[in-house]
């Protein structure tokens, strides 16, 4: 089991990377961006088009947010709604600030559905550490 400092340090740590993918000109995440299509290439034997693949990528970008935040705070429906706000956080400042970045409605939804998966199965974690912690 994932103690709760370990994930919050993971968390900041993970966030630090989101932020830098997600705030930067699009340039300074290009290695990321040619690794997940290089990988979505591989697994689908070419089968996934660009926009596919930008979809499973934002998907999978939140998975371990919402995984992290949800061992932090034990409370898994909220990790998965505070996702959601990053990511709506995130595509705000895209559009405010970042004219080289196109924000949509969509990114938020992929993020948040990934945020969920992550918060859905940390919520197994979640439990057994509040049992734990109510047995000492």
């Amino acid at each position: 089991m994932i103690r709760r400092p370990v994930a919050a340090v993971l968390l900041a740590c993970y966030s630090v990377l989101v932020a830098r993918l997600t705030l930067a000109d699009p340039s300074a995440g290009r290695w990321a961006f040619d690794l997940g299509w290089h990988a979505a290439d591989v697994a689908s034997d070419g089968r996934l088009s660009w926009d596919q693949t930008e979809a499973l990528a934002n998907v999978a970008l939140f998975v371990p947010a919402g995984f992290l935040l949800a061992v932090v705070l034990g409370r898994p429906l909220l990790a998965a709604a505070l996702t959601v706000l990053a990511s709506a956080c995130i595509e705000l400042a895209q559009q405010q600030f970042l004219p080289s970045r196109v924000p949509t409605l969509t990114d938020v939804a992929h993020n948040g559905l990934g945020g969920l998966v992550g918060a859905v199965l940390a919520a197994p974690l979640s439990r057994v550490g509040t049992s734990a912690a109510r047995a000492n």
